[in-house]
């Protein structure tokens, strides 16, 4: 008997009795160890109701009605076991687990007899790994545990209800991977796929890493990402158990896609930069030459240039001036755009006459054979809030591109308010060489231009979306129209 002590005391195990007779208060009396984890002092002299008022005075409350840890549930039956919470003195709230048996006498008194085990480590132990277990389920869709000496697998976590129905919770490995290659994946990949779940080659593959990984295009989502990681290996290095882990990666890999296109997006624009950059040097050396040469014709002494001929350099010294002021202030703009310095400032306006301020700016650039007009569905005294610097800067920008590429035709600014109703649209058509239908979607954007042989910086047309972004208006290229470009500006 002192054995059995002996071994009961070293796994942490007091024995108990209780004892109900009718019309008595139970009773409650156990070993030394028993005493030691229900928290009493060896000094304490408990008598047994005391003992067992104290004992059961400690049960969570709640445990009593879960867990049936009242007087009539436990010796209501022939045997009986249950885990609960228990309020130690010192140690606060642990996990008790006892068990035992009933027997009942002939005079009607019923004694239970059994363990009392602190399970508290055990209890913890269990609900930090079910805690691992919910944290990965939220991370993959499936974990399987693989024991490669036997070929067997357990399942752990299974979200993918199309494994959940051909592949039971445990069985054999091979036959799962079939399931993934014959269910999960789509044709396309599963060549691959097969090749990397031989089983054959896995030691030879993981010699070195614990990780091996594969993505795959597959019939439930659009990519999933299969991974081996190494549990345990053989004294010889050869694995002996893995964790297989499935993961949804469609995210990630659309993430990747918009990386990789933003990626390409900064190279092209950087390569459209530095042609900006060279163009640059040849617009603003264009004028810088023009106003030098005409500048000094004109400090040429008196009758060597006549009066019409000084009316004609200063037009052209002018007209560079004019060219070389745009070229900057386009620069300026998009600078205070991306740094966030890029203000509006709203009056009221006539919008007639802010189109013919336009107008006259732009027509110094239009060539000789080229008829340029205005239109307007509204009166001369119609007036609008907005900011008339930055909408005149956007209709010069179109004004002056129609003129760059119209060299015969017309061109034409029309003010409308019916082709979108309740808004102002403001077009500039032409019929110059137009814009080809692989360029419309970019032509908005930063340094990129039509034809690199015409003068421009490339920045025009990004600076006008800017100023409709600002004012929250439109820009836009009508791609309906085939007989030149026609520019929008919707307000």
């Amino acid at each position: 008997m002192d054995r059995v002590d002996e071994i009961l005391n070293s796994a942490e195990m007091g024995i108990y009795r209780i004892i109900l007779r009718k019309g008595e208060h139970p009773r409650l009396s156990g070993s030394a160890k028993l005493r030691e984890l229900l928290g009493v002092d060896k000094d304490c002299r408990f008598t047994e109701e005391e003992f067992y008022d104290y004992w059961y005075s400690r049960i969570a409350p709640a445990d009593v009605l879960s867990k049936g840890m009242s007087l009539d549930d436990i010796f209501d039956q022939d045997h009986f076991e249950n885990t609960y919470r228990w309020d130690h003195p010192t140690l606060g709230l642990r996990y008790a687990r006892c068990g035992g048996v009933v027997s009942v006498k002939e005079d009607g008194t019923r004694v239970m007899e059994g363990y009392h085990q602190d399970f508290t480590e055990h209890v913890e132990r269990t609900m930090q790994d079910e805690l691992v277990v919910k944290s990965l389920a939220n991370i993959y869709s499936c974990l399987f545990y693989v024991d490669l000496d036997t070929e067997q697998y357990m399942s752990y976590v299974n979200t993918l209800h199309v494994i959940t129905k051909y592949m039971p919770r445990t069985g054999n490995v091979r036959d799962a991977m079939k399931v993934f290659n014959e269910q999960l994946c789509k044709p396309c990949d599963r060549s691959m796929l097969e090749e990397f779940n031989n089983l054959s080659t896995i030691n030879e593959r993981l010699r070195f890493n614990s990780v091996a990984r594969i993505h795959f295009r597959s019939t439930i989502y659009d990519w999933l990402r299969l991974a081996f990681i190494v549990c345990d290996r053989h004294s010889d290095g050869s694995v002996k158990s893995m964790v297989v882990a499935v993961k949804d990666v469609s995210e990630m890999k659309e993430m990747e896609r918009e990386r990789m296109e933003e990626l390409k997006k900064n190279i092209r624009a950087n390569r459209s930069k530095t042609q900006m950059l060279q163009n640059m040097t040849h617009e603003i050396r264009t004028p810088l030459n023009a106003m030098f040469g005409f500048s000094q014709l004109l400090c040429m002494p008196d009758g060597y240039v006549s009066e019409t001929q000084k009316h004609e350099y200063f037009n052209y010294i002018f007209n560079s001036f004019n060219m070389l002021s745009m070229l900057i202030d386009d620069v300026l703009d998009v600078a205070d755009a991306e740094h966030g310095n890029y203000r509006v400032e709203k009056g009221r306006f006539a919008v007639n006459e802010m189109c013919r301020n336009a107008m006259l700016m732009a027509d110094m650039r239009r060539h000789a054979n080229v008829n340029m007009y205005f239109t307007s569905d509204v009166a001369d005294d119609y007036f609008i809030t907005s900011d008339s610097r930055r909408i005149q800067q956007v209709l010069v920008n179109f004004l002056t591109n129609a003129c760059k590429h119209t060299v015969q035709g017309e061109i034409h600014l029309h003010l409308s308010t019916t082709e979108n109703p309740g808004r102002l649209t403001f077009s500039v058509t032409d019929t110059g060489t137009g814009i080809p239908p692989e360029m419309a979607q970019d032509i908005f954007e930063r340094y990129k231009k039509l034809d690199d042989n015409v003068q421009g910086s490339g920045l025009g047309l990004h600076i006008c979306s800017i100023i409709a972004d600002r004012l929250g208006a439109e820009v836009k290229l009508d791609q309906t129209y085939t007989q030149g470009a026609r520019f929008l500006f919707i307000l």
